[in-house]
């Protein structure tokens, strides 16, 4: 990764946990990893863990008086009104957060998450001052097909204003191939600093040079302990979007202790 850029791991728990669990979660991550309750800077990798949307609140004064970022996996692609269920961009921003997962495959395959919702979801996002991660990548079928980064350039290419929007405060765009994501395969290293790198060149080539170089790039999809600096030490991946391994706060912590010895 570069220098330059501040590297973000993400835990993106899902529909996991109770409120029980969250609670002794924040205690073991406290007694593993007290550098992130300090009162001194807040140190590197950010952490940013994005729970249930209805543990916002529990999660925001839990970590109250650390240096754990908090976020939603989801936003509501209108402002308000009688939209039953749903939750705004304003409401998740009166908790606190600093984040939104947007454009998650799940999204996409189970809740048909189309270009147009996700557009507008990080539009929604932007206007309450949160920062939209927007996730990306391809299927199985796609990558066996050699045109990966052909999907991958049109999910972006769908995005563009938004994102030349979202590139004035900090763009984040995770890469998660679909066929790595829960499966316990991974991407090899090499193949997810290709697709990093065609990224990066994307928005540099779309928005802006400034933009490309200070893209913040996850990678995501069977992140966990022994392999998590494989993809770190990576010169275009700045960072990991980390589901099932993040359930667990000592592992959680190791990978966190991981990058830290790479940084």
């Amino acid at each position: 990764m570069n220098s330059k850029r501040r590297p973000l791991l993400a835990a993106n728990w899902k529909q996991n946990l109770l409120w029980q669990d969250i609670e002794e979660y924040c205690e073991t991550l406290r007694a593993e990893m007290p550098e992130y309750f300090g009162e001194d800077e807040a140190p590197l990798p950010d952490l940013l863990i994005c729970p249930p949307l209805c543990y916002l609140g529990l999660l925001g004064a839990l970590l109250e008086d650390s240096h754990v970022l908090s976020g939603s996996q989801l936003v509501s692609t209108e402002d308000g009104g009688a939209f039953t269920g749903e939750v705004s961009a304003a409401m998740v921003a009166d908790l606190g957060c600093d984040y939104v997962i947007i454009g998650h495959s799940e999204r996409r395959q189970l809740f048909s998450d189309n270009e147009e919702r996700i557009s507008r979801r990080i539009q929604q996002a932007l206007e309450h001052d949160l920062l939209p991660i927007l996730c990306v990548g391809e299927d199985l079928e796609t990558r066996r097909g050699g045109s990966a980064g052909e999907y991958v350039q049109a999910q972006l290419a769908a995005q563009l204003e938004p994102l030349r929007t979202a590139a004035q405060q900090e763009l984040v765009i995770a890469y998660e191939p679909i066929w790595a994501i829960g499966t316990g395969e991974n991407a090899a290293a090499a193949d997810a600093q290709q697709m990093a790198a065609l990224i990066r060149g994307w928005i540099t080539s779309n928005i802006s040079a400034a933009a490309g170089e200070a893209a913040l790039l996850l990678y995501g999809g069977s992140v966990k302990p022994g392999n998590i600096s494989e993809y770190f030490t990576q010169p275009d991946i700045d960072g990991a979007l980390i589901g099932g391994a993040s359930l667990n706060p000592r592992d959680m912590a190791a990978m966190l202790r991981s990058c830290a010895g790479v940084l």
